[in-house]
């Protein structure tokens, strides 16, 4: 076993002090060069610092700092430290984190740190003298005022281009822009009077725009209304001004209803005014308002005048085009009924969609109705409606006798024997001038009364007419027809009109209607006949003399021939005789040979 002897016990133990020393001896030279450092480091640092380079400064007292080998100068090195390390890592942070956020959009952080920048700016600034120029230093050397400004003046300025250059950007849109420059510094416009104009104008202009594009292309007073709404509604957000719209809006929008009243567009005034009105709570005192108020009193004034006229077509026409504006629904009905009672064949057209009714007759305020109507259909039905207040027309039906062409038609209540509504008709007839047809409406039928044909027809007395060459009894003369105990009309008897009379007594009877039979004994060059009225020898003369009567007329008379004659002596000619004298004579106006 190996055993250390006392020499080499002795010499182990003196070479591990000499390495004990040796080591030490190394750390003091260490600690020495090291403090020198530090000391110069920190000398360095005061000489900057009392410089004004505070920046450089600051660098030398942390790296002083962070030299532990000695504890000299630290008291002084820290406190230097706490003024300026704090400002200058805020700047760099700022600096750093604003570049970041403006890189990233993110605004509202920007703002933030543009915030966060002016607190402690104004601390620094307002703090001692280290510590403003440590920030004026910094801020040379980041040059945040520069980024910041560069920063929000490009934000500014791309917002605000899209309100220039795009016109459909849409309602978020338009509340991001507004948003996100209004969160700009007023710095950045020059001031808060010059950031609040500035934006009012960007947003006026560009609202502006979108109104004339829509003016310009003609849009739709609605397409218009609707924008101009979400406008006064922008604006109001944005409390931002709206007179200008007003203004515009106004004019416009009065331009265009006046046009369509001046064309008698009343259906489209009273949709474009309707439109309109929506807009009321912003332009409460705008012209457009009164205008509109004032055109639909003229226009409802109108219609009632126009139905005063019986116009009553054109004055619904008015009422339904105000509908939009104005609830007409009362009028319209009011109006409806008054042109059924003016004209109740509209009521029957309605009842009986599938006839048709080429004759008909109207009375108003007879037979206990405001207003009654006869019509005959085109497949040969009476109809008789009657219309009360505002109830219901009531209708009879009754079949027309035969199938004639019906000339005229109207209302004989004279005819009826007890003051019931009578339907007369003139047809028209095969075998005279006229057909003369009439039906009394009853309570639950319509019947027959006149059925004749003849020439002419007139009323001599109530109840009594007069037909000329009825077909069968009566034909050929003057005829009484009466009703008989049905009420149906009859022949009574011939109407003699006139006065048998010897033809040598006519000159006692000029202007009135008489009968005589005379003897033609020649005719003029006219083609009258002339009749001998008397004859024999004038003794006082010498002659043998006649007198003479013409009788003149529709007639082909022949010489020689004995006719019975019907007519008026109304004249005198002269003629010249058989002795060459020319003679004043009597003419009669023959009306009918028998």
């Amino acid at each position: 076993m190996f055993k250390l002897t006392v020499y080499k016990k002795v010499n182990l133990s003196r070479n591990f002090y000499l390495i004990i020393l040796s080591f030490l001896l190394v750390l003091v030279g260490g600690k020495i060069i090291l403090a020198h450092e530090k000391l110069t480091t920190y000398q360095e640092a005061m000489q900057l610092y009392r410089s004004g380079n505070l920046v450089e400064a600051e660098k030398k007292f942390r790296a002083a700092k962070l030299n532990l080998s000695v504890t000299d100068h630290n008291k002084d090195i820290n406190i230097k430290l706490s003024l300026l390390s704090p400002i200058r890592e805020v700047m760099e942070d700022l600096d750093e984190k604003a570049a970041s956020y403006y890189k990233e959009n993110e605004l509202d952080l920007l703002v933030d740190m543009y915030d966060r920048w002016q607190t402690n700016q104004q601390r620094w600034v307002s703090g001692t003298n280290i510590q403003k120029d440590m920030y004026e230093e910094m801020l040379a050397i980041t040059k945040l005022d520069q980024d910041m400004k560069g920063y929000f003046s490009a934000i500014k300025k791309t917002n605000l281009a899209k309100l220039e250059n795009d016109a459909s950007i849409g309602q978020s849109a338009e509340e991001q822009i507004y948003t996100n420059v209004n969160k700009i510094p007023i710095e950045y416009f020059g001031g808060k009077s010059a950031k609040a104009k500035e934006i009012i104008t960007s947003f006026q202009t560009y609202y502006e725009g979108k109104v004339n594009k829509l003016t310009a292309a003609d849009a739709s007073v609605i397409d218009i209304v609707t924008e101009g709404s979400r406008q006064f509604g922008m604006l109001s957000r944005f409390s931002i001004q709206s007179g200008w719209l007003v203004k515009k809006l106004d004019s416009y929008l009065l331009n265009v209803l006046t046009a369509a009243i001046a064309k008698k567009e009343y259906a489209t005034f009273a949709e474009q005014a309707n439109s309109t009105k929506k807009l009321f709570s912003n332009m409460k005192d705008s012209k457009v308002f009164a205008y509109i108020e004032k055109s639909k009193s003229d226009l409802l004034s109108k219609a009632n005048k126009l139905t005063a006229s019986n116009k009553y077509e054109e004055a619904i026409s008015i009422y339904e085009a105000l509908t939009p504006l104005e609830n007409t629904e009362q009028l319209i009905a009011k109006t409806n009924l008054a042109w059924d009672k003016y004209e109740p064949i509209r009521v029957l057209k309605r009842l009986y969609p599938d006839k048709e009714f080429p004759n008909f007759v109207n009375a108003r305020n007879k037979w206990g109705a405001d207003s009654v109507v006869a019509a005959v259909s085109k497949d040969g039905i009476i109809y008789f409606g009657r219309i009360k207040g505002e109830e219901a027309m009531t209708v009879m039906e009754g079949t027309l006798t035969g199938a004639p062409v019906i000339n005229k038609l109207n209302f004989q209540s004279s005819y009826s024997t007890s003051e019931k509504p009578v339907i007369f008709m003139d047809a028209k007839s095969s075998e005279r001038k006229h057909h003369y047809l009439a039906y009394e409406v009853g309570t639950n039928s319509i019947k027959t009364i006149l059925d004749v044909e003849a020439d002419n027809l007139t009323v001599e007395a109530k109840q009594v007419l007069l037909l000329d060459n009825p077909v069968g009894q009566g034909a050929g003369e003057l005829s009484y027809y009466e009703p008989g105990i049905n009420g149906e009309y009859q022949f009574t008897k011939i109407k003699v009109d006139y006065v048998d009379i010897q033809v040598s007594d006519i000159a006692k009877y000029y202007g009135k209607k008489v009968r005589f039979t005379g003897y033609a004994v020649s005719k003029t060059s006219s083609g009258a006949a002339l009749v001998t009225l008397s004859e024999g020898y004038n003794y006082s003369t010498g002659k043998y003399e006649k007198s003479y009567l013409i009788l003149k007329g529709s007639v082909d008379f022949t010489i020689y021939t004995n006719y019975t004659v019907i007519g008026v002596f109304n004249s005198y000619t002269t003629i010249t005789n058989e002795n060459g004298e020319q003679v004043r004579v009597p003419v009669f106006q023959v009306e009918k040979v028998e």
